[in-house]
């Protein structure tokens, strides 16, 4: 089989946050690695416009992060009535959580739709991974060849749930979600379920589940998951 192309993109930033959906009891925990949503939504930032998977394709990724830390943040409470936001009274506009986010992320991805190359060289807004005020900044843009391997040693990604063999916390997830009504909440159009095994975990030779799902990238030593959002 050929190789194929793939836009690699090298990001860097000081924080990271990926907030995971319906554990929120106290402390506000990150996942061990970003969601499909949260690039999709970063790759929207600095396109400035909405980003669907139709516009990237199959997207994988390696991520890893010095470590894990918390810190107390102030939070804005809103109401929502009938899918629109409004500010609760100002005795209940505002209150603590205790947050965690990650040190030093580094954030390497690799993109199917080689177009996006001219947005990532030219961002129309300063990229995020996660909150916007977790800021972050594009090392690199390059396009790389990688050929596809029936078993591979993956980390730093997420994975389907059930993959055999991989270990890791098991999250429910959104893919992508739809932002189109202005003042409206977006609405969520795809969960799924995965495994999120961590840059560290050692991860020893998987079998790829579904074909042409497992890359070797070449000239260097990496491996990824590319996911399909169909």
């Amino acid at each position: 089989m050929k190789p194929i192309k793939l836009l690699n993109v090298l990001i860097s930033g000081w924080t990271a946050t990926f907030r995971i959906p319906f554990l929120y009891s106290g402390t506000g925990i990150t996942s061990p690695v970003p969601p499909y949503s949260t690039i999709l939504g970063m790759i929207g930032n600095i396109s400035a416009r909405e980003i669907y998977p139709k516009d990237v394709g199959k997207i994988g990724y390696i991520f890893r992060s010095e470590s894990i830390a918390s810190d107390l943040e102030r939070t804005v409470r809103y109401s929502v009535d009938k899918g629109v936001f409004s500010l609760n009274d100002e005795k209940k506009r505002y209150g603590i959580v205790n947050r965690q986010f990650h040190v030093n992320p580094i954030l390497e991805l690799y993109l199917q739709n080689l177009d996006l190359k001219e947005v990532f060289e030219n961002p129309k807004n300063p990229p995020a991974l996660g909150r916007s005020q977790d800021l972050c900044w594009i090392e690199s843009v390059k396009v790389v060849e990688a050929n596809a391997v029936e078993s591979a040693p993956i980390s730093g990604t997420l994975l389907p749930f059930p993959h055999p063999g991989a270990s890791g916390l098991i999250l429910v997830l959104p893919e992508y979600f739809s932002n189109n009504k202005t003042g409206f909440t977006r609405t969520t159009e795809k969960m799924g379920r995965f495994q999120a095994v961590k840059y560290d975990a050692n991860a020893s030779n998987l079998k790829a589940v579904r074909p042409n799902s497992f890359y070797s990238i070449n000239e260097s030593d990496k491996y990824i998951y590319l996911h399909s959002f169909t």
